[in-house]
């Protein structure tokens, strides 16, 4: 039984240690994410255990094939969701930065039926599109747009070149746009 099985294991039997041994194993990884995304020692503290909750509370009856990444996304959208909840005004971070490179070539849509179906299938676009990628430019697609690192650590971390980073996101970017435009999503 692998260290993810048994933690999840413990969540399912409802035992208290479950929360200290996720915390032993991610603890580390949802408080990099968060603070990737919130400036303030705070929130990130309140993000991390709201994350525990979030995972005791959905754990039963989900069941995760991967714990790391179930935590490391439930610590995401909890930092984002504080994040718009601090800066309705004002934007800031690495992470508005990087999302800011990725606007010309995603679709942007409004809160309606329609619209979530459409995002629906843009999330379904993405995720072949990533697939179909190197792993090198998938992970650093990843590392930029999903965790906020800038170039220069993704390029220390993946050790290579701060150029050759900047290059392959700006070809991975072109070749994006051109799936999405195959696919049929316009820009505005």
């Amino acid at each position: 039984m692998s260290k993810d099985e048994e933690i999840i294991a413990l969540f399912f039997s409802r035992a208290e240690e479950a929360i200290a041994h996720a915390q032993e194993a991610y603890g580390a990884l949802c408080q990099s994410v968060i603070q990737r995304i919130l400036p303030d020692q705070r929130d990130v503290e309140e993000c991390v255990n709201d994350t525990y909750l979030r995972v005791w509370n959905a754990i039963p009856p989900e069941r995760p094939g991967s714990l790391r990444a179930y935590m490391a996304r439930i610590a995401r959208n909890l930092a984002l969701d504080r994040y718009s909840y601090n800066s309705a005004a004002r934007r800031s971070t690495a992470l508005t930065e990087a999302f800011g490179e990725l606007e010309p070539w995603l679709p942007a849509y409004v809160g309606d039926p329609v619209s979530a179906a459409e995002n629906q299938h843009l999330q379904q676009v993405l995720n072949a599109f990533l697939r179909a990628q190197s792993s090198e430019a998938r992970r650093f697609f990843l590392r930029r747009y999903w965790y906020g690192e800038n170039s220069r650590e993704i390029a220390e971390s993946c050790q290579v070149s701060e150029a050759k980073v900047r290059t392959t996101l700006f070809r991975t970017r072109e070749r994006l746009r051109g799936t999405l435009e195959k696919e049929g999503f316009q820009y505005e």
